[in-house]
Order: C-alpha cells, then sequence, then structure tokens
C-alpha cells in the first residue's frame, strides 16, 4: 500500500476541510451565450449532484453521438483569491469525446481543465470552499484491471499560476486471492475517503467525465464517493450494510471477496509449450540497454546483457535451466528456475579494458539484468516466472492478463487488453520475483 500525504498548508485547513458545514451555492449574474444552458442561482450544496456537467456528460455507451449544449452557470469563484469574481464556462470538445472547463476573469484564463468520456481521459473538478476561501479540486478515482489509484489534488492560482496547496492518494487492488494481488489496506481506504468526502461536501461539481463517480453522486443524491465497486459483486458473494461505517464495510468486503476467489490450479505438464528455439528481449525502449535471452524446447536458456554508457559497457552472459513446467491456462505457463550461471568470466563489480584501434572501451562485469530480483541480484535457484503465449489475454478477471499492469508496461507494442479480441500478440516471460519481463518479435 503506498499511501502518502503532502502537506503545504498548515495542518488547520484540512481541518476545516473535514469539519465545516457544507459551502452554499454561489449566486452571481448568468450571461446568455452560444451554447449556454442556464442553471439556476443559488444552488446549494447538498444539490450538486445534478450541476455544470451532468447536462452534457455522455455515458461511454454513447461516445461518438453529438454532445447536448454545454453550460456556464452563475457560480463566481476567487480561485485566485484576489477579490474579483471569475466566470465559469463549460463547453463541449469539437468531437463530442470530452468537455473543456475555463474559468475567466475579466479577458484572462485563470484555469483550463478537459475531461473525455473514456476511460483513460476521464476528469473530475470541483469548486471547494474552505472558511470563504475558493480552491479547485481534483478528484481522480482511477480503476483499470482491478488495480486502483485514488488522488485528489487542491489548487489556487494566484497570480493564476497553479498551486498545490494540499494531495493525497492511496493504492490499492481488488485482484483478491490471485498471484497479481497486493494490497488492500481497508483502514488507508476508509481514511482517504474520509478526506476526500470532507471536501466534496463543501464542494460545487463543475467538470465530471467519470461515468461512475456520476451515477454513485446520482445514487447518493450528494458529492459523496461510496465506492461503486463494492456493490458490483453478485450476492451472496457481497452485499453493503447501510447500518455499517465505509470503513467496516470495506473491511467484511476484503474478508467476502478473498473467500469466494478460486484459488489457482496448475497443472504439471511434461514439457515446455514450444518447439523450437525462441529468442526473446528485455528492455524499455529507451536509452541503450538490452538483454536478450534464447530460449529452448528442453527449458534451457542462454542471455547477454549489456548496457553502453560512453565509452563503457556493462555486460553479463549467463545460461541455466527451468525445470519443472505447470499450465495454469491454455495461454500461460509456470516455470521453476533450476539453475543459472554466469559467463562473464569475470567477477560482479570487476572492470576491465580493451583497446582496438586505438580506441579504448571500459567494461564493468554486471549482474544478470532480467534474470535478477529488486536488489539487483542474480536470481537463486527456485525462483518462478510465467510464460505465456501470443494468444493471451487480459480482458477480463481470470484471464491471463488480467490485472497485470507491470508486465504490460514492459510491452514493446504497447496497447490495452479491453477485449477478447486483444490478444497479446508475441511470447512473454514474466520474472516474478522482480517483475522483469522479455518479449519475443511479435512475428515469432
Amino acid at each position: 500500500m503506498k499511501k502518502k500525504s503532502c502537506y503545504i498548508m498548515t495542518g488547520i485547513l484540512l481541518a476545516m476541510a473535514l469539519t465545516s458545514a457544507c459551502a452554499d451555492g454561489r449566486a452571481g449574474k448568468a450571461e446568455e451565450a452560444e451554447n449556454v444552458i442556464e442553471s439556476s442561482e443559488g444552488m446549494a450544496a447538498e444539490t450538486t449532484a445534478q450541476d455544470l456537467s451532468d447536462v452534457g456528460a455522455q455515458d461511454q455507451e454513447t461516445e461518438g453521438q453529438e454532445a447536448k449544449d454545454t453550460a456556464t452557470a452563475s457560480i463566481t469563484p476567487d480561485l485566485n483569491h484576489n477579490g474579483t469574481a471569475e466566470e465559469v464556462c463549460l463547453t463541449d470538445l469539437d468531437d463530442g469525446q470530452g468537455q473543456r472547463l475555463e474559468i475567466w476573469e475579466k479577458d484572462v484564463l485563470v484555469c483550463q481543465e478537459e475531461g473525455y468520456f473514456a476511460h483513460t481521459g476521464q476528469n473530475s473538478v470541483f469548486l471547494c470552499t474552505l472558511d470563504g476561501e475558493d480552491y479547485l479540486l481534483r478528484y481522480r478515482p482511477t480503476m483499470y484491471q482491478g488495480v486502483c489509484t485514488y488522488e485528489y489534488e487542491l489548487l489556487t492560482f494566484a497570480n493564476n499560476k497553479e498551486k498545490t496547496v494540499h494531495r493525497d492518494y492511496v493504492e490499492f487492488d481488488i485482484n483478491f486471492g490471485t498471484s497479481i494481488h497486493e494490497d488492500f489496506d481497508a483502514d488507508a481506504i476508509a481514511d482517504f475517503m474520509d478526506e476526500i468526502n470532507g471536501l466534496l461536501a463543501q464542494s460545487v461539481q463543475l467538470l465530471n467525465t467519470d461515468s461512475d463517480l456520476r451515477d454513485t453522486f446520482e445514487k447518493e443524491g450528494r458529492l459523496y464517493d461510496s465506492l461503486w465497486w463494492m456493490d458490483s459483486q453478485e450476492p451472496p458473494a457481497f452485499v453493503r450494510d447501510e447500518s455499517k461505517t465505509l470503513q467496516e464495510n470495506l473491511r467484511a468486503y476484503q474478508t467476502a471477496m478473498t473467500a469466494v476467489q478460486k484459488p489457482m490450479i496448475i497443472e504439471e505438464v511434461d514439457g515446455m509449450p514450444i518447439t523450437e528455439p525462441l529468442e526473446m528481449s528485455f528492455y524499455s525502449g529507451a536509452g541503450a540497454w538490452m538483454t536478450v535471452i534464447t530460449l529452448n524446447p528442453d527449458g534451457s536458456f542462454v542471455g547477454d546483457y549489456a548496457d553502453a554508457d560512453y565509452d563503457t559497457i556493462y555486460v553479463c552472459q549467463f545460461h541455466g535451466q527451468f525445470g519443472q513446467v505447470g499450465r495454469i491456462t491454455d495461454n500461460s505457463w509456470l516455470l521453476t528456475m533450476e539453475a543459472l550461471e554466469l559467463d562473464t568470466d569475470h567477477s560482479v563489480g570487476e572492470e576491465w579494458d580493451v583497446t582496438e584501434e586505438g580506441y579504448t572501451i571500459h567494461y564493468v562485469s554486471s549482474e544478470p539484468y532480467g534474470f535478477d530480483d529488486l536488489d539487483w541480484k542474480a536470481l537463486e535457484p527456485g525462483a518462478q516466472f510465467i510464460l505465456y503465449s501470443p494468444d493471451a489475454v487480459g480482458h477480463e478477471p481470470g484471464t491471463e492478463l488480467y490485472g497485470e499492469l507491470e508486465f504490460q508496461s514492459w510491452m514493446h507494442d504497447r496497447h490495452r487488453f479491453d477485449s477478447e479480441a486483444d490478444i497479446l500478440g508475441c511470447w512473454g516471460l514474466r520474472n516474478l520475483t522482480s517483475e522483469r519481463t522479455f518479449f519475443s518479435d511479435p512475428d515469432e
């Protein structure tokens, strides 16, 4: 679990955010212009779930359709804290795939935000008023394949320059009972939600293209995030108890979902799922380093690592053997490494020079990058890998690559796994100790 608070204001701000009463909606003059829908003056925070962005928001199912006319509202913030009221303008993007929020002070653009209805570009922005001062609140509760990063940022715009006064985030995943499950700290999640809901209670929604968050606000009848995914399970797997706190429900959810997840069943097979040597490489796509291995049908492998830094090259040659092979799915196999030997002819850390045609190259003997642990040390026998075939998919829970975001981040051909048609397209070898990953060329 990664949870970090970065305080730039004094602790008084957070106390105000969590204890102050809901701020009243701010009334001001409404200007009528092209693409304008008026919103009522004096809108109270309790009713802000039906607000500016609702009139133009579209569910993902209706993406591509012409967006509705958008609105400027009778909300007059003072985000730069200079005593002059600003104007809020919300418009549809030209392609109808999102919305743009602009806040102006006369002819000066104080700030601009964009949000898209597609998952990768969703955004939610609020006007948060604390002790009579206005702040912009960005809230991004993102989830992809069960891996969650919830974060918010509280901003001012003194001199029309963005300044963060407070931010916080929490990371977790809901892939219980799987090899990719890392952490789910119910108490830390509940603490974060108390913070953001305390701020939302004193906010007016300005822009929201996150369909799950919009639906949650509508269900709750207020700006309150009750975590929609807790209600996405079919009974009797888990049913929220409305009489209990969010923290208590999070703990119950963790217990229930851990219990219902099926354990991974591995079928022992006779050998590797390949019939010819397979060349695979590990690299980031940037820089001058690469590790290349050749994996053989008998489970043996040889590898070569090199990283060039001007006239210095870090090198490692190695070989080894995979032994026990177990099939996880039709497109993935668990491999256990039985041996790993370094062949560099120099001990790790040793340095030497080679001069050819008057040019000297400095070499440094290194560990086998890719076949190392998180401390950069060569793996010990017993280390495990997963080998994925080109037909591996990851579009839903239970498929080979669902939730494997670290694996996906190393992919040479970056793409999302949104449907059954989205296949890996090449062989992949994942080091379970350090998450370093090798891939074959797509045509192999």
